[in-house]
């Protein structure tokens, strides 16, 4: 690990090359292959800098017509442990600190190069992130904007009934399956009235009264199997609604049921269970004595 000499170095390659000189900022400790003793390295006579905000480089080469190494130039560790900085500490980094000039000087005149580009390179990515971060920011603004103004149009669109006037002509989506499952399964949830039509908004009560709304029977077959699963939902909904436009189905098989007749109930399968005979219970069994007490 022989320092570098300038007597003992070869030639000079030529600007922008520069001796690399123990003690001085511009010196950087890369070894390269000795030339002389094979499988030996010294510290590069030549060095060259490429300072680069992003990719920061830096060339070495032991003579003119040498072979040239490359490597990326970052701040180099030191041998102890040293402490996070601080936020208020990282303010001392800013370029657009009240110190940032003094800094820099001493940056320039006082300390290596690799020291000097890490700097220049987190000054970079701040900036960087500070751009984006306006960007972000008012984009954001645009966002809430226009979530703003859209939920305003969709409490006009509620107000106005607007799946009630679509459903109103529901039998359109004769001809389109896909559609008229995709359009199903997602109005399936609706609670709501169904108007006459799309310009009439008077409510339909046949059709807001009796129009169960649901997945068609396609929608409950998987695809993946042959085998149809059974659907308790209504399958044609489309001839169900034409039938109730035409007003030619009878309503009351949908409204008016027939109660069960509730009336006294029978003792004809009872078991006494005192006699043990069928027909009647304990308490009316024919063979019990009945005591009379008199006061």
């Amino acid at each position: 690990m022989r320092p570098p000499n300038i007597e003992l170095s070869g030639e000079n390659p030529g600007e922008p090359w520069i001796f690399n000189t123990i003690g001085s900022p511009d010196y950087f400790c890369l070894l390269i292959p000795d030339p002389a003793m094979p499988r030996e390295q010294i510290v590069a006579p030549w060095i060259k800098y490429d300072l680069t905000i992003i990719q920061p480089k830096i060339a070495s080469t032991f003579s003119k017509n040498y072979p040239i190494t490359l490597r990326g130039l970052h701040p180099t560790p030191v041998d102890y442990i040293c402490p996070m900085l601080t936020p208020s500490q990282l303010e001392v980094l800013d370029s657009k600190a009240q110190c940032g000039e003094v800094i820099d000087w001493i940056l320039t005149k006082h300390c290596p190069k690799d020291l000097l580009t890490g700097v220049l390179t987190y000054r970079h990515y701040q900036e960087a992130q500070y751009a984006t971060q306006r960007q972000i920011n008012a984009l954001q603004e645009h966002h809430m904007y226009y979530l703003e103004r859209r939920m305003e149009v969709l409490s006009a669109l509620e107000n106005a009934n607007i799946l009630g006037r679509i459903l109103a002509h529901v039998e359109d989506f004769k001809g389109y399956p896909k559609a008229y499952a995709t359009f199903f399964r997602a109005v399936a949830p609706f609670h709501g009235h169904i108007t006459y039509s799309g310009t009439n908004t008077a409510i339909d009560c046949y059709m807001s009264g009796t129009i169960t709304l649901g997945p068609p029977a396609s929608a409950c077959t998987p695809a993946f199997t042959p085998i149809r699963v059974p659907c308790p939902l209504p399958t044609d909904y489309t001839n169900q609604i034409c039938i109730l436009h035409d007003h030619t189905c009878d309503i009351r098989k949908y409204q008016n049921r027939k109660p069960t007749l509730a009336g006294p109930r029978s003792n004809k399968g009872k078991r006494c269970h005192k006699c043990h005979q069928l027909r009647h219970i304990r308490r009316e069994c024919p063979h019990i004595k009945k005591v009379f007490r008199f006061k």
